[in-house]
């Protein structure tokens, strides 16, 4: 399993109407694979794992490190 920073340089570039709307930094998992899904509407865990990462600061963690840290346990 990979655990990168999100980041949106270049997102003009991607094929997508606007800028996401992921923080910069945002912890994101992604299996080695590089799969989100192991067939059309069954998504693997990392789905939901990145969107709780992803609410963590809605919901009073919004250090940069505490979603390292979150992201780093889950990963392991």
């Amino acid at each position: 399993m990979q655990l990168i920073g999100f980041s949106a340089t270049g997102w003009e570039s991607w094929d997508v109407a606007r800028q996401p709307l992921i923080r910069n930094r945002m912890p994101v998992l992604i299996d080695d694979d590089l799969r989100f899904e192991d067939a059309p509407g069954a998504p693997r865990p990392t789905v939901f794992v990145n969107r709780w990462l992803r609410e963590l600061p809605l919901n009073g963690a919004p250090a940069t490190r505490t979603w390292q840290n979150s992201a780093s346990c889950l990963r392991d």
